[in-house]
């Protein structure tokens, strides 16, 4: 047919959305939001455990205690993780860091979508014989 008679290049600028949760997308405003949500989390976890300090000691809050010591470590290690998180989202440029891939970024507040979403280029080179 001879469509092409010359190489060609052909870019596209797409947009596709993101294999990108929102939990693996952080900004400032939402990490947070997320150490208050733990703190908060902690606070109610330590309220219980001093409840069941004045309760008479049996097996069932042995375990209660248990439990809940059980989830204040996990919510201390979260939040660790997080201030790790932190330090890095504020070494990058726009305040934002992706756990999924690391050019997705969430558009700004003021923009019409509402998820994230990476730029997809391709290039195509016909053989040329």
């Amino acid at each position: 047919m001879g469509l092409l008679q010359t190489p060609s290049v052909a870019i596209d600028g797409s947009k596709f959305k993101a294999v990108n949760n929102r939990d693996r997308n952080f900004r400032h405003a939402k990490m947070a939001r997320r150490m208050a949500q733990i703190e908060e989390s902690v606070g109610r976890y330590l309220r219980r455990l001093d409840s069941a300090d004045r309760q008479e000691p049996s097996e069932a809050i042995s375990i209660k205690t248990t439990r809940i010591k059980e989830k204040i470590a996990r919510l201390k290690q979260e939040m660790s993780r997080l201030d790790v998180l932190d330090a890095q989202m504020r070494n990058t440029p726009d305040q934002q860091i992706s756990l999924t891939d690391p050019d997705v970024r969430w558009p700004p507040a003021d923009a019409d979508r509402v998820s994230s979403a990476t730029m997809s280029r391709s290039r195509w080179t016909p053989n040329t014989i």
